[in-house]
C-alpha cells in the first residue's frame, strides 16, 4: 500500500472565516505531519503543474 493509500496525503476543501474558498493539504512523514493551506489559485496552479509533469512523464514512454 502506498503512502497516500494509508493516509500520508490529505486534501480537504473549507471556507475561510472570510468566506473564501481553501484547501488543506496534509503530507504525513516519519517526522510528522506537514500542513499547507492554499487558495483558490493555488490549489489552481497546482493541479496546472501537476498535469504538466504528467504529460512530461508520459512522453518519456
Amino acid at each position: 500500500m502506498s503512502w497516500m493509500d494509508d493516509g500520508g496525503f490529505e486534501m480537504q476543501a473549507f471556507t475561510a472565516q472570510d468566506g473564501r474558498p481553501m484547501a488543506r493539504m496534509v503530507f504525513c512523514t516519519s517526522t510528522g505531519p506537514t500542513c499547507f493551506i492554499l487558495s483558490k489559485t493555488e490549489v489552481q496552479r497546482f493541479r496546472r503543474e501537476c498535469g504538466r509533469i504528467l504529460k512530461e512523464m508520459g512522453a518519456d514512454k
